[in-house]
């Protein structure tokens, strides 16, 4: 009996021991799909804390006001910056467009503004004949009651009138001519050249200024009339001042450069 005793338990050994092995590899076997489903979900929550700690550090980073607002704060200071920005971008916008038409323009602009400011300035030296609304002014002095100092006047009260263009018979008044009386005669001397009467003047400017100046009270016409000749104004729609002063190179003075030029 003792020696078929050994042999019965081995002969019983031999089922059980495949199926515990069998149970042990599907233990296993539940073990590491279990702990490959655990990896990846504590995986996963890995990578979530680590874009959450990214943005809390780039919030944090931005503004510290954000990291401590309530929520209703932080959607109103995005709202603020949403409109911010597109208010920046159309602004830069338009200054893109206005730069371009800027470069564009530029050079026919200056050109532009160069040839106004030499029309102007020939206007007033009268090196060009003028046109616009004005009057033409007629004093008739037969009998030399007419002095300079009375033409002079005229010729003043004009250009406090608004007058830009002046001429005197074939004579351009500008800045420097000067007048005078004719020596033991009739007549005016006009940067000097004779003139006799009838003088006519044209001047171009708001016609209805420059007739009002001349009436009034105590005035060029007053003055004419006292003396004894007659004067007449007639405002004009177009008047043409084609008289043209001969341009004269200045002896000593030069242009000087302008305040704040380097």
């Amino acid at each position: 009996m003792a020696e078929d005793s050994p042999s019965g338990d081995a002969v019983s050994a031999d089922p059980v021991i495949p199926d515990l092995a069998a149970r042990r590899g599907h233990l296993r076997q539940a073990l590491a799909l279990r702990a490959t489903r655990r990896q990846a979900i504590i995986g996963i929550l890995f990578v979530l804390l680590g874009f959450a700690a990214m943005a809390a550090t780039r919030a944090v980073g931005g503004s510290a006001l954000l990291a401590t607002a309530r929520p209703d704060e932080v959607v109103r200071v995005l709202d603020d910056l949403t409109e911010r920005q597109a208010r920046l971008e159309i602004e830069q916008r338009a200054l893109v467009v206005e730069r371009d038409r800027l470069l564009s323009g530029s050079e026919e602009q200056r050109l532009a503004a160069s040839r106004a400011r030499v029309d102007a300035l020939a206007i007033l030296a009268g090196t060009v004949p003028a046109t616009g609304p004005g009057i033409s002014l007629t004093i008739a002095d037969p009998n030399g009651a007419i002095d300079y100092s009375v033409i002079l006047s005229t010729i003043q009260e004009l250009r406090d009138a608004g007058a830009e263009a002046i001429s005197m018979g074939p004579v351009r008044v500008v800045a420097s001519s000067w007048f005078d009386d004719v020596p033991d005669g009739i007549g005016i001397v006009v940067s000097g050249r004779t003139l006799l009467p009838p003088y006519r003047i044209l001047a171009i400017g708001d016609a209805a200024t420059l007739a009002t100046a001349m009436a009034i009270p105590g005035g060029v016409s007053d003055i004419v009339r006292a003396a004894g000749a007659r004067i007449s104004i007639s405002p004009q729609a177009v008047v043409v001042v084609s008289a043209l002063q001969p341009l004269v190179a200045p002896q000593y003075a030069q242009p000087a450069a302008s305040p704040g030029a380097p």
